[in-house]
């Protein structure tokens, strides 16, 4: 155990204020005790005020705060930290400790569970049954269910294995944490001397955190940080921005290229197909529209069948570009396709998550900034209602659309640089680029139509 080091600059734990928020002890019980009471209230009120027109506050801390802010910019800024914050994640760490201890069912050791928790309790029903999670207590609902899910799995397993396996957003932020710009390594100087390995000791997700950059990958680390309060050769520190996508992927977890293509599909694509393209001119032409209208008037059953079409042709649209393209380019490479697509599917990341911030940036103005307010004015009981800070009708709100722009050209480029470790002609390198990033290009377009459209 190394007990003072001598910090880098880039070191955020060696900086004066910021430092403490992420290491010391008081300060990160109080920020954790302050998002813990903001999930307890929202999921009381959702309760206690059941509709919507009654309850501005539930579905504003859940819908603008925590899934916006707390999660997609705090993964992008300095990757998954709301973990160290996640109220799951807190009250895990106490039950662990009081539990049974018991080693987690093999059945159960499936990262594909959280992601399909996900895919099925959340994005699914956004586009079948819009509105529905809007529903104070619909989203209190589904929040209490998922409390009761980890405090069961944390009372029973060890080593924060609900984290690890069952959480509905632990897959995405191990996966997406690559893009941010921090990384929780150790002084390796210090360690290669090392005989107590106190940081490992203190994990209690069972980590090696002097291993983090050997293998260019943070496993799964919630930066819940009592490695780093356990030894002071830890560090925290500011890299190049998605530095972890590059280079060698050492990490065999191939959960994540799954995670990379369905949510590029379920958010990304449908995104722009179902709301882009849906409220354009060329909305009535589309034929999932046209699908879906048809579906209607067979089972009108409250569903929105076009969204429910949206979606599966954008599902159908991504998994065609992203397995024919890799399986091409494998191909061209002369590289097995399981393994170039593993190799290769990290650089979806940025596509999807930076382009996000167009959608962020754009509701903030058009909804988060207002819901947030009144949802403060209503639990303060003020009878002031602050108005949207703009509407689609303002031009200006879509200049956070180039985000999207952003994200695919960062992923083209990470694309062509992990094209670089094959052995083979530049021009069959530039040919697997080309067929490789067909679902990037599809992006693109979707923008460019989009743009087109709004003008």
């Amino acid at each position: 155990m190394v007990e003072h080091i001598q910090r880098k600059g880039t070191d955020i734990f060696g900086w004066p204020v910021i430092g403490l928020l992420f290491k010391n002890k008081k300060v990160l019980f109080t920020v954790r005790t302050a998002t813990m009471l903001l999930f307890l209230s929202a999921l009381y009120f959702g309760f206690a005020y059941p509709q919507s027109a009654s309850n501005p506050y539930t579905t504003a801390i859940f819908w603008s705060l925590f899934w916006p802010f707390f999660m997609i910019v705090s993964l992008i800024l300095i990757g998954p930290a709301f973990c160290g914050i996640c109220p799951h994640g807190v009250m895990g760490r106490w039950l662990t400790k009081i539990g049974r201890q018991k080693e987690m069912p093999a059945w159960m050791k499936h990262r594909g569970i959280g992601l399909g928790i996900l895919l099925s309790a959340y994005w699914i029903p956004v586009y079948l049954f819009p509105g529905l999670l809007k529903t104070p207590w619909i989203a209190s609902l589904l929040f209490l269910i998922l409390t009761l899910l980890a405090a069961f799995a944390y009372f029973q397993y060890k080593n924060m294995s609900y984290c690890t396996y069952l959480c509905p957003i632990g897959a995405v932020t191990k996966a997406y944490g690559k893009v941010g710009m921090a990384k929780l390594e150790t002084y390796q100087n210090a360690c290669s001397s090392c005989q107590t390995f106190e940081c490992a000791k203190a994990c209690e997700s069972g980590l090696q955190p002097f291993l983090f950059e050997k293998k260019n990958s943070m496993k799964e680390c919630t930066l819940c940080m009592d490695c780093a309060q356990a030894c002071e050769a830890v560090s925290f520190s500011i890299t190049k921005p998605a530095s972890g996508l590059t280079g060698e992927i050492k990490d065999r977890n191939t959960i994540h290229t799954w995670v990379f293509i369905l949510l590029f599909a379920v958010i990304t694509m449908t995104m722009r197909l179902h709301h882009g393209l849906g409220h354009s001119s060329l909305k009535t032409s589309l034929p999932w529209y046209h699908w879906g209208k048809w579906t209607e008037s067979l089972l009108p059953v409250g569903l929105d069948w076009v969204g429910f079409y949206a979606l599966l042709t954008a599902l159908i649209l991504t998994l065609l570009l992203v397995l024919g393209g890799f399986k091409v380019a494998s191909a061209i490479v002369k590289e097995p396709f399981k393994k170039f697509l593993h190799h290769n599917s990290y650089a979806l990341a940025p596509v999807m998550l930076i382009g996000s911030l167009s959608h962020i940036g754009t509701f903030f103005f058009l909804h988060y900034a207002s819901d947030l307010t009144n949802a403060f004015y209503w639990l303060i009981g003020s009878s002031e209602v602050m108005k949207p800070l703009a509407t689609m009708r303002d031009g200006w709100v879509h200049i956070f659309s180039l985000f999207g722009f952003l994200g695919a050209v960062w992923s083209l480029g990470l694309l062509f640089e992990r094209m670089k470790v094959y052995q083979v002609s530049l021009g069959k390198k530039m040919a697997a680029w080309t067929v490789a990033s067909s679902v990037i290009w599809g992006y693109v377009a979707l923008l460019i139509l989009q743009m087109t459209l709004r003008h």
